[in-house]
């Protein structure tokens, strides 16, 4: 079992935080997958799920939000989105509520978002969230 840390990026924004997801995740002893959403293929052995995608003209980007509006019940599974953004934001919302629409169990409150490139606080928000999705894992 391992964390799946799937997705979108346009400009390594929003990879460079699912990286760190997986940083998290790794330092705190479980194993982890970053899924580029191209790449995505099912959910098969994982205990927990982050899905991030950048946000364009206030939207999920394409691959993403076919994954998000393929997805069945998550039946608790613990789970976080994230994701960049340069105007508006609007993507880890649209993650997030399609993630409890699924009954996932949310492990943070609100999404992780960051404006433009993640600074060093976002990079560690996001590790911090590996470890609380590790956790769920155990």
């Amino acid at each position: 079992m391992k964390v799946g840390v799937i997705y979108e990026s346009t400009r390594g924004r929003t990879k460079a935080m699912a990286e760190a997801i997986c940083e998290g995740v790794i330092s705190a002893g479980a194993e982890c997958e970053v899924i580029d959403a191209k790449e995505f293929n099912g959910l098969t052995d994982i205990c927990a799920l982050a899905i991030g995608s950048s946000t364009r003209m206030k939207r999920v980007l394409p691959m993403v939000k076919r994954i998000i509006s393929e997805l069945t019940d998550l039946k608790g599974l613990p789970a976080a989105g994230f994701g960049s953004y340069g105007w508006s934001g609007e993507a880890p919302d649209e993650i997030s509520n399609r993630l409890k629409e699924l009954d996932a169990e949310l492990v943070i409150e609100l999404p992780i978002k960051a404006k433009d490139y993640p600074g060093e606080s976002v990079i560690e928000e996001c590790r911090h969230l590996g470890t609380l999705l590790a956790a769920r894992c155990g």
